[in-house]
């Protein structure tokens, strides 16, 4: 059987690291008849960093875009009846898009947004590992079809265009809750979303209970590497600190 064409949707700007992080996660899916479109309204081309790869389509603004509107480019430009959100430093594990793809057509396609009900947080500051309990629809999983897409689009805003979206499409849900799928980093390159229930999301999630497994347990040693260095060049998590389950995890065994 065919598998439907899948297009994967990332939109991003000044965030070159993250950028070539995501690329090696899509590349990784196993689902297989997928393609990425990137729209990056960066202050410089970050067309150096994607590789040469029929799947892989970047798209280079010459001004600043609403990532709204960066969105709605993508799609656009998308080949694919079924769309999938990417966030440029988020981390996707590689059975993450054959997941979604499969929760979506096995209800109705149409009509229906997935979306993880629960998922991992890491704390980039300290290199905690957190569970951000049930009841979410997390942003950078939605996926669906592109006809609910054409009915109403991403909302021409900077931010909060999840919320807008789902705001927008009181459709069916379908929640998965498998946390490991997705991994949401908080770290200090800026964040859209910044408030909480009243707080800093980052402060938010902190406060959130620890998850029963280390980073060690759900990444592979080279993300491992990524998040450590990526703690270390912001100043917050060394290299070279004692990495222990109690700190972080960060150590395989």
């Amino acid at each position: 059987m065919t598998l439907p064409r899948v297009s994967c949707i990332l939109a991003t700007r000044n965030r070159q690291l993250f950028l070539r992080q995501a690329i090696k996660y899509f590349l990784r899916q196993t689902y297989a008849n997928k393609e990425l479109i990137i729209v990056d309204d960066s202050l410089t081309s970050a067309a150096a960093l994607v590789p040469s790869d029929a799947a892989i389509t970047y798209i280079k603004l010459d001004s600043s875009m609403s990532l709204g509107r960066k969105l709605n480019l993508a799609i656009g430009k998308a080949s694919g009846q079924i769309l999938q959100k990417l966030d440029d430093d988020d981390y996707y594990h590689p059975d993450f898009l054959q997941t979604t793809v499969t929760a979506l057509l096995g209800g109705n396609p149409g009509c229906a947004i997935v979306g993880l009900d629960c998922f991992l947080v890491l704390i980039s500051a300290t290199g905690e590992l957190k569970f951000s309990g049930h009841g979410w629809c997390a942003g950078g999983t939605l996926c669906f079809c592109k006809q609910l897409w054409e009915r109403t689009p991403f909302r021409d805003v900077p931010r909060a265009v999840d919320w807008w979206f789902l705001r927008d499409h009181p459709s069916a849900r379908i929640n998965i809750c498998s946390p490991e799928l997705y991994i949401l980093v908080r770290h200090h390159a800026g964040h859209v979303w910044t408030t909480l229930k009243g707080l800093d999301v980052t402060e938010y999630f902190s406060r959130r209970p620890a998850y029963h497994k280390g980073l060690a347990d759900c990444l592979s040693w080279e993300d491992q590497a990524f998040y450590r260095e990526l703690g270390a060049m912001r100043g917050d998590f060394p290299l070279n600190a004692p990495a222990s389950r109690e700190r972080a995890g960060w150590v395989v065994g």
